[in-house]
């Protein structure tokens, strides 16, 4: 094979490729075009996007009320008094190091099988955000003519109760963690 310094030149495009080709061209022009103007007509006509610096509002904490639900646990808190001193009557009675915070509320078994309710998982918290547990005592002196967080309680079953904070005088509960168990993470009410 010999080597040919000058290859063949292609033949010119037939007339009728060139005129296809520069009609598809200004086919693909208009359509830009078209896309464009849509474009410019909806960011004139649509509403000013919110600044940058707005935040977003942090979701409520659901309060007195409320259902919320921590594993295999649905609370209902139904009030929240922190007026009392003393729990119990005569011999049986207990007296508070600073105010009791009596927590009413309701637990139903969500899950399949049966479940402890352990009143002394939940917490108590103040404005500051210091965190106080429950009275095991007081528990046992308001919720002694109940059915209440002593049984295991079964699946699709409510039980009601009382759960007890000892709190300084000057305190106030603003908020209270509850669980289904001590190492579950824990649902947030506000106690308003």
């Amino acid at each position: 094979m010999s080597y040919d310094p000058h290859p063949q030149r292609r033949p010119p495009l037939k007339p009728l490729y060139a005129v296809l080709l520069g009609v598809g061209a200004i086919v693909v022009l208009l359509v830009v075009g078209a896309a464009a103007q849509r474009y410019t007509t909806k960011a004139a006509t649509a509403p000013p996007a919110e600044s940058a610096k707005t935040t977003p509002a942090a979701p409520a904490t659901p309060g007195v009320g409320a259902a919320v639900r921590d594993g295999k646990f649905e609370f209902v808190v139904s009030q929240v008094d922190c007026t009392q001193t003393t729990l119990g009557a005569e011999q049986f009675k207990r007296t508070a190091k600073g105010k009791f915070c009596v927590v009413s509320l309701s637990a139903r078994n969500i899950a399949g099988g049966a479940q402890f309710f352990l009143s002394y998982a939940q917490k108590g918290f103040d404005a500051a955000g210091a965190e106080y547990g429950v009275d095991e005592i007081a528990d046992l002196y308001v919720n002694r003519d109940t059915k209440t967080f002593l049984d295991r309680v079964a699946p699709g079953e409510r039980v009601a109760g009382k759960i007890v904070f000892d709190v300084p005088k000057a305190v106030t509960l603003t908020t209270l963690e509850l669980h289904d168990s001590l190492l579950s993470g824990g649902v947030k009410v506000s106690c308003r």
